[in-house]
């Protein structure tokens, strides 16, 4: 099976954020994709050691903040977040994230708790 459907429960909730991890580990080891939900946005400010993250805003409206750099984004809006880099964001979102390599939360820097933007 090619298709994978949208899994049914939420794999993680935390920092303000919660999300579905697709199965995609039997078919690929470079890139994984997780469904992302926030109602006012991460809580954190995080830097990914060793992931390309790669965001497509599904649905909502928000700002990024990458590299200390507020960037407005909404639907139809692809982000990319190149490993090493510092960022958050904030809004109502439905993201679709792309991690290559695959995430794993071993690999996440939290920089800042309950950053106000």
């Amino acid at each position: 099976m090619y298709i994978l459907k949208e899994p049914e429960y939420f794999s993680f909730e935390k920092a303000g954020i919660k999300g579905k991890i697709f199965p995609t580990q039997d078919f690929t080891l470079k890139t994984s994709f997780v469904l992302v939900e926030t109602e006012k946005g991460h809580e954190t400010t995080i830097r990914e050691k060793q992931s390309d993250f790669i965001y497509y805003v599904l649905e909502g409206e928000g700002v990024f903040v990458i590299n200390d750099i507020n960037e407005k984004c909404s639907r139809g809006d692809l982000i990319v977040i190149p490993a090493g880099t510092k960022f958050t964001y904030k809004g109502r979102l439905k993201l679709l994230l792309s991690c290559v390599p695959p995430w794993k939360e071993e690999q996440e820097e939290t920089i800042f708790e309950g950053i106000k933007i």
